[in-house]
């Protein structure tokens, strides 16, 4: 079959697959994770990687980053700082000790790769969570802000952490597992840490500019082709400051949402990506999924969804509870941070094109992201029927 066929079953299939777990009330995320499995070579063979569907699906993770960072909100961070925080750290810290336990203890694989599972499964799904929590009328609830807020900071831990591990992890694999020269990691770090000075630089100075100007050129749709060659830019400067270029995208859409034109440019973006390039993404990872080799795992699989599940419910719990918030809502915050989805497959990818994992290990990852996710939003909506209370803009929090 032809390229631009295997385009068309990919578009289709992301659609129907996605539209029916969204029926079922499941995430449509997880449907075209599924759709990918049915027609690759898992199941039918219909549609099969190559560079053309690689790259366009390379071009969804971008854009899919650039829209999470988009979505962020720097205000919201500021007025839950504290619990945001404490969530975040807590419900990343666990996941990441969690696993390496997982990998080195029970798989008994090397130290590199179990630290990689741990940063996998350190990330949350914002969209996900947000979904159920507007079916329930709790987005403005204090348990809800505060899931968004740890949200936003729980991107950031992990694009840190998944620096910082690429950094070693690809120094090791090109001398000899060593880790490379101490000072060949530190003239790294030091790069990236300028990136970050750089990044919230423009994020402070340039952007509102740059945009306004973009805004007044006499050209259609100025300003969205404005936002794009931002995206690249950044993408490509931090190609250039040794980090991967979904960081520069992701703080691209940082800077833009602190814009006046961040609204426009935010529904522009979500037409092109999510009609487009983020299901090719999403079908495209499905496609690596190996049912003759997931089999041989899966009693590991089963154990890694309960470690990924308890560990973030405890992990963000903790967080919340120490913060002032009471057993049930630390419990509701810690379930909210359970489901995985998009980010947690883009570092999954991440770590099988620099050689960190195989195919095999990619795949077993997939399956505990998609049971996560599944699981996850089940639980919340189950302890919502404990929950009571009608406050919408609490002040903070209470014990």
């Amino acid at each position: 079959m032809s390229e631009m066929g295997m385009i068309a079953i990919m578009l289709l299939t992301a659609l129907l697959s996605g539209t029916l777990f969204r029926k079922m009330g499941l995430p449509s995320v997880v449907g075209q994770l599924v759709a990918g499995v049915i027609v690759g070579p898992a199941v039918l063979n219909w549609v099969k990687p190559t560079n053309h569907i690689e790259f366009l699906a390379e071009i969804g993770v971008m854009t899919l980053m650039f829209i999470a960072g988009l979505e962020s909100d720097l205000r919201l961070l500021k007025r839950y700082l504290v619990p945001a925080i404490s969530v975040a750290f807590f419900g990343a810290l666990l996941p990441v000790g969690a696993f390496y336990w997982f990998g080195t203890s029970v798989l008994h694989e090397s130290v590199t790769m179990s630290i990689f599972f741990g940063i996998v499964f350190a990330a949350m799904s914002t969209s996900i969570t947000v979904d159920v929590l507007k079916e329930y009328k709790r987005l403005k609830t204090k348990n809800g802000q505060t899931i968004l807020g740890a949200a936003i900071f729980d991107d950031v831990f992990a694009i840190s952490l998944l620096s910082v591990f690429l950094v070693f992890a690809t120094k090791g694999a090109t001398t000899g597992g060593h880790g490379g020269s101490s000072h060949g990691i530190a003239v790294t770090l030091m790069l990236q840490v300028a990136f970050f000075i750089l990044a919230f630089s423009i994020i402070r100075w340039v952007a509102t500019p740059v945009m306004h100007w973009f805004e007044k050129l006499d050209f259609s749709y100025s300003e969205i082709l404005g936002a794009f060659i931002m995206l690249f830019s950044l993408a490509s400067l931090a190609e250039l400051f040794g980090l991967s270029a979904i960081i520069g995208t992701f703080f691209s859409g940082v800077a833009i949402a602190e814009t006046k034109v961040a609204h426009k440019v935010e529904k522009a973006s979500n037409v092109v990506s999510y009609t487009f390039f983020i299901p090719i993404f999403l079908v495209s990872v499905g496609l690596n999924v190996k049912f003759d080799s997931i089999m041989d795992y899966l009693p590991m699989i089963i154990f890694g969804t309960v470690i990924a599940i308890l560990s973030k419910v405890i992990g963000s719990g903790f967080g919340a509870k120490i913060t002032g918030y009471s057993w049930l809502d630390s419990a509701i915050i810690g379930t909210g941070t359970v489901p995985r989805g998009e980010f947690s497959i883009v570092i999954a990818q991440m770590g099988l094109a620099a050689g960190v994992i195989d195919d095999e290990a990619q795949g077993m990852l997939l399956i505990i992201i998609i049971l996560a996710t599944i699981i996850g939003p089940l639980m919340l909506r189950y302890l919502f029927k404990f929950d009571h209370s009608n406050e919408k803009h609490p002040s903070k929090a209470k014990a």
